[in-house]
């Protein structure tokens, strides 16, 4: 959506991350592992994580929510 709009990854200013209770806490850095390699590391957009008793669809495990900045 970000490219469509002629933006990158590197326009992130905000992420929101809703993960099920369900989703072991051990499973956090494996998230974050992958998410560090679209964001801009050194400069990484503002971000919540919150555990949420469930998402709007049976079987999601995880929701993320993001704003860009697109000049």
């Amino acid at each position: 959506a970000i490219e469509a709009a002629g933006g990158s990854m590197a326009d992130l200013v905000k992420m929101n991350v809703y993960l099920v209770a369900e989703v072991d806490a051990s499973e956090v850095p494996k998230f974050r592992a992958v998410r560090d390699r679209y964001v801009n590391v050194e400069k990484p957009p503002a971000s919540t994580l919150v555990t949420v008793t469930r998402l709007a669809r049976p079987g999601w495990l995880i929701e993320i929510e993001a704003v860009a900045a697109i000049g």
